[in-house]
């Protein structure tokens, strides 16, 4: 029986899934996600799996991105990814998403990318990568918040090679004047390529994943919680039954969530 490598990001705005065999990406789609959009995702697995002469049955690992990024496209990811496994007897294995998209640049042994995307709400995800002997990004420090724009004063963005993310295709002029003459800025990648995708799945160690359901890696509140009180009474609910019931959903394992779709 085949034995396939499914890799899947709903971080952003792109829905992107690959299939992979001894390493190699077999197929992979990558499409905008307009509101509803996931919804083709599983009729699209299925197809892929299809064309490649296999059941989604053959999928025995599946590696999704666990954040951060947008709180609902990381739910679809990895409640997606939690109902396969469970059907399949998949492994799974979280990705980190500002590793996927340092593995977009093209950093040399010991060269530092820095990745900065979307928070929304004057908010950037952050996080450091150095380019190994492979030139695969390894995290350096923590991921991090920033509020921008505008920086605040002081801020000390170091001297990285190469600066990538959506944050900054959407505050370019900001970053730029905090940013050293000799960074490269990757202004055109805002997503990961399936290829850095593929690339950072090969860094897992599989044997040592126990097929527990992946944490997401929300970094934030979702919107919903700054907006709850106004939502709960324009429905008739108290904002304290509705701030129990938010945190019940939020912290619920992933299966119960994969089960009720």
């Amino acid at each position: 029986m085949r034995e396939l490598t499914l890799i899947l990001n709903t971080a952003e705005k792109r829905v992107q899934f690959a299939l992979c065999e001894n390493g190699s990406m077999l197929c992979g789609e990558d499409w905008l996600a307009q509101r509803g959009g996931t919804e083709v995702l599983a009729p699209a697995l299925r197809d892929a799996c299809a064309r490649l002469g296999a059941t989604p049955a053959a999928i025995r690992r599946i590696a999704c991105v666990a954040g951060p990024g947008n709180f609902t496209g990381l739910r679809i990811g990895l409640t997606t990814t939690a109902g396969l496994a469970r059907a399949v007897n998949a492994k799974q294995a979280g990705l980190h998403y500002l590793q996927c998209l340092a593995a977009n640049a093209p950093a040399s042994p010991g060269e530092e990318v820095l990745v900065l995307t979307n928070a929304r709400k004057g908010l950037a995800y952050g996080a450091r990568f150095r380019a190994d002997d492979q030139g695969a990004p390894q995290p350096e420090g923590r991921t991090f918040l920033l509020p921008l724009p505008p920086l605040p004063e002081g801020t000390n963005l170091g001297n990285p090679n190469f600066v990538i993310g959506s944050a900054l295709v959407s505050n370019l002029a900001c970053l730029r004047a905090a940013l050293p003459a000799s960074a490269r800025l990757l202004c055109r990648d805002s997503a990961p390529s399936l290829a850095s995708l593929v690339a950072v799945e090969r860094l897992i160690d599989w044997e040592t994943q126990d097929g527990s359901d992946i944490p997401p890696l929300y970094m934030r509140d979702c919107d919903a919680v700054e907006n709850l009180d106004a939502i709960a009474k324009a429905q008739g609910r108290t904002p304290e039954l509705a701030h129990q019931e938010l945190d019940r959903l939020t912290h619920a394992p992933l299966a119960e969530h994969a089960i009720a779709k």
